[in-house]
């Protein structure tokens, strides 16, 4: 009797290692679900949408296209809610009540400038290019 005992004994510890090692490996998988909102998401006022709207419409035609909202619209599709291939005023403005609008925008600090000029071309001087790292270097 005194073996099965022994056993039962070492039995009940085993498994009471397991399910506390089962638990360690839960707790912190758990505690790294989060609620909270990610990384951009937060939303703008009304007064930095409209600050926005007014960096991106420059030419003041009442829409802005894709390439135009690049870089500060975050799900265009989503913000385009007529499916016309442009945001109107009002189409841009819901989307940045959603969150759908990145807070560069209304400060000019983000990606592409937002100077109205989204032409793509660039001022480096002629026969030279502009190599990674910001410094000009002649042709080749």
């Amino acid at each position: 009797m005194e073996v099965e005992t022994k056993m039962e004994w070492t039995m009940k510890i085993i498994s009471s290692l397991a399910t506390t090692a089962l638990l360690a490996l839960a707790v912190p998988a758990l505690a790294q679900t989060s609620t909270a909102p990610k990384s951009g998401t937060t939303k703008m006022s009304q007064a930095e949408c409209t600050a926005a709207w007014n960096k991106l419409d420059t030419a003041k035609s009442g829409s802005v296209s894709q390439s135009q909202a690049q870089g500060v619209v975050k799900d265009f599709k989503a913000a385009d809610t007529n499916n016309d291939g442009k945001l109107s005023q009002a189409e841009f403005m819901a989307a940045c009540d959603k969150g759908l609008v990145t807070a560069s925008a209304a400060t000019g600090s983000g990606g592409r400038g937002l100077t109205g000029t989204e032409s793509g071309s660039s001022s480096t001087t002629p026969g030279a290019s502009t190599a990674p790292g910001g410094s000009t270097a002649p042709k080749k």
